[in-house]
């Protein structure tokens, strides 16, 4: 999105300068190393790395934050900061603090009255992905500002190898991080149902987050691996080999709205998800997949089997002229080009 961006905004980016390092730094006018140990629930150096980065900012500067813990964690490291910015947080999900382990439940309640006190002062705009979230975290956090609905980060269409056939045995994929939220243990189940089906081929694409409560611990990961009825392949390029699969599994329990399941329509693949916001909105939109009510193994199950008997009609040239048009990185742009406009 930024390298979409008019030129009159310099952007910089504050954030570990880890294994994406160089794609950072050629995106942005400027990077920042923000040091911050994920497999902490809350990282108090992190919190201090970030008020001495923001302690750098002109009072005139715009800041954009991405993700409710980086939104935690900016209104933690500016308690008692005199200096005043402009601030806009895209939500992209609500993620593991909005789930409902015990875990979960207890920080929610640990942190509200901070989050409630601070958060109308030190806001300007959030712009959330779908209105289930906008609802949620408002009745949550008592928000009063401005906010915003833009679904989606942006795709960049031109990169996408798109399918041409379907393959003799369907490949049957789950990518995303390797948590609970995201339905990893629906997908196992699902899979190893049809494990003697011999017309289908099931792959993992991802990686744990062992920083996250919700991941798989080490020893899942390492059964998953050697899992005999799937194929494991770590992290894959979307843009460039998606179009190998023929049906996205996407079990996910929540979401902001679904970047891969974009991709996945977008790349050709008949996508069968869970009905949740983030997800069924694109779904009706593209009429390029179907849901699955409250995660239904047997409906997964079903619905995977009547794609294969041909049983759903599917119209790719409408489904791709819709994302281009509505979830495209250059509509997603215009949209955010727009509101630093008038912030400055």
């Amino acid at each position: 999105m930024v390298k979409n961006l008019d030129s009159k905004f310099e952007v910089t980016s504050v954030s570990p300068l880890t294994e994406y390092k160089q794609n950072i730094q050629d995106a942005y006018h400027d990077s920042i190393n923000w040091k911050i140990d994920r497999t902490k629930l809350i990282d108090f150096k992190a919190i201090n790395n970030l008020r001495n980065i923001l302690n750098d900012f002109n009072s005139n500067d715009i800041i954009h934050i991405f993700t409710i813990k980086s939104l935690y964690l900016f209104i933690f490291s500016t308690l008692f900061f005199k200096k005043k910015f402009k601030v806009l947080v895209s939500v992209t999900g609500l993620g593991f603090l909005f789930a409902d382990t015990i875990l979960a439940i207890i920080l929610r309640n640990l942190t509200k009255p901070l989050i409630r006190l601070r958060i109308n002062k030190v806001i300007n705009l959030i712009i959330f992905q779908n209105n289930d979230n906008l609802a949620k975290f408002v009745k949550y956090s008592k928000y009063k500002n401005q906010s915003k609905i833009i679904p989606g980060s942006g795709l960049d269409t031109n990169n996408f190898v798109t399918k041409k056939d379907r393959n003799t045995q369907a490949n049957v994929i789950f990518v995303g991080r390797l948590m609970k939220e995201k339905g990893i243990y629906e997908y196992l189940r699902i899979a190893e149902k049809l494990k003697d089906q011999n017309e289908l081929k099931f792959f993992i694409a991802g990686k744990p987050d062992f920083g996250n409560k919700s991941s798989l611990n080490i020893d899942e990961f390492n059964q998953l691996q050697n899992n005999p009825y799937i194929t494991y392949l770590g992290e894959i390029n979307v843009h460039q080999e998606l179009h190998n699969f023929d049906i996205l599994i996407q079990p996910s329990y929540h979401e902001g709205f679904s970047r891969i399941l974009i991709e996945s329509i977008f790349a050709g693949l008949f996508c069968i998800v869970n009905n949740i916001f983030g997800m069924k909105e694109i779904i009706q939109l593209t009429g390029y997949g179907t849901t699955v009510e409250n995660n239904s193994i047997d409906e997964y199950i079903h619905k995977i089997n009547k794609y294969l008997n041909n049983g759903y009609k599917i119209n790719y040239e409408f489904a791709s002229k819709v994302i281009e048009s509505k979830f495209s990185v250059k509509a997603i742009s215009k949209q955010f080009e727009e509101i630093y406009d008038e912030f400055t």
